[in-house]
């Protein structure tokens, strides 16, 4: 193999495939990306055999070949690079890499390419494409809710649900749940969960895209194809929970609120309430105005917003850390709470939005 690149086209790809990259695996050749050159093109291929990563830069080409290089070195050395410099890359015997660009050099050993999994990215099923925007939406609305740990592994990903021309994602994770829908061009039905750190590298690639996205989605897999780039994954096994059950609108309490006074209200009082376990602020709503308080040992934060009410005055406790991971993300001007007691669960939403609903269990105070 010997070609030429451009340093920023290779260390964009590196970065996108890197995510794929396993950093514990009994399989050495699997901290390594896959180099082929081949048809004007450097195609860069990484796996950790549950999530597979390939992207395709232009690029001259003087010898078409493949290798498997050790992601971490080739990765800090070509980040290190000048910008927009050029980077001449060709193989040598015993599996030997050698990088040039102006001043600089580096040899490393790499692996043959015929080590490395034949992985493929060919996922045969149901496709559809999806604007971009839209999947950035679906999956930056819901994704945080998901768990990182759980007894059932099901919980740590990302339900997609297609039907009626309506895309769905719910994510939750025992305390909190989040659904968020989007009107997308497909008339057939998809139900999948896909793990939460596999759409968290979609919206990392797909964070400028303004166009499409095609999705295909097979009994074991699904990948998604962006521009230059295929991510593909494994599907997560097993009955996600009957997120439509869980919602309900007997609300005794509705109260609108700033989305940015709340917000920063609640980023204050956290800084007392990560001083206890459940990271307890209080909220005491009462005619039109809503206290935040928290305490610890070093003191007690104490604020006062101005919202409407519709309902019963109520006093009601939460994680802040639930809380302000939904208001993060949250864009409108004004969100609603809709309150079912002070021991049930709050569903929060974007003010008059119906397309979006968040729902956190409270904490239960004395």
């Amino acid at each position: 193999m010997k070609i030429r690149i451009n340093q920023n086209e290779l260390n964009k790809s590196i970065n996108i495939v890197q995510k794929a990259v396993s950093s514990r695996t009994p399989l050495p050749i699997l901290s390594g990306i896959l180099i082929e050159a081949k048809n004007n093109m450097l195609i860069l291929t990484a796996t950790d055999l549950d999530l597979g990563i390939k992207t395709y830069s232009p690029c001259v080409i003087e010898e078409e070949g493949s290798i498997v290089v050790q992601a971490r070195l080739i990765g800090d050395f070509v980040r290190k690079l000048p910008s927009n410099s050029y980077v001449n890359i060709e193989t040598m015997e015993n599996n030997n890499i050698e990088i040039k660009c102006l001043n600089s050099e580096i040899n490393i050993l790499g692996n043959s390419a015929a080590e490395y999994p034949d992985n493929t990215f060919d996922n045969e099923g149901s496709s559809f494409p999806i604007k971009s925007e839209s999947l950035k939406n679906l999956i930056k609305y819901t994704n945080f809710a998901a768990a990182q740990e759980n007894i059932k592994p099901i919980f740590t990903g990302c339900l997609i649900e297609i039907k009626n021309n309506i895309c769905t994602f719910v994510a939750l994770d025992g305390y909190r749940m989040a659904v968020k829908k989007e009107v997308i061009e497909y008339g057939g039905e998809v139900s999948v969960v896909v793990p939460s750190k596999t759409l968290l590298e979609i919206l990392r690639i797909i964070e400028e895209n303004k166009g499409n996205t095609d999705i295909v989605v097979s009994e074991s897999h699904i990948s998604f194809k962006v521009d230059n780039t295929i991510i593909i994954s494994n599907l997560l096994d097993g009955k996600f929970i009957d997120y439509e059950g869980i919602i309900k609108d007997n609300y005794v309490t509705v109260v609108t609120a700033s989305t940015t006074d709340i917000r920063e209200s609640v980023e204050r009082a956290s800084l007392l309430a990560k001083d206890d376990k459940n990271n307890l602020i209080i909220l005491d709503i009462k005619n039109d105005n809503m206290q935040i308080n928290s305490a610890s040992e070093y003191g007690n934060v104490e604020e006062n917003l101005s919202i409407k009410k519709n309902g019963e005055d109520i006093k009601i406790g939460f994680n802040s850390k639930y809380i302000l991971d939904f208001l993060k993300v949250i864009e409108d001007e004004n969100i609603t709470l809709n309150l079912i007691g002070k021991n049930n669960p709050c569903f929060i939403n974007e003010d008059n939005k119906q397309d979006y609903i968040y729902m956190v269990l409270p904490v239960r105070i004395s």
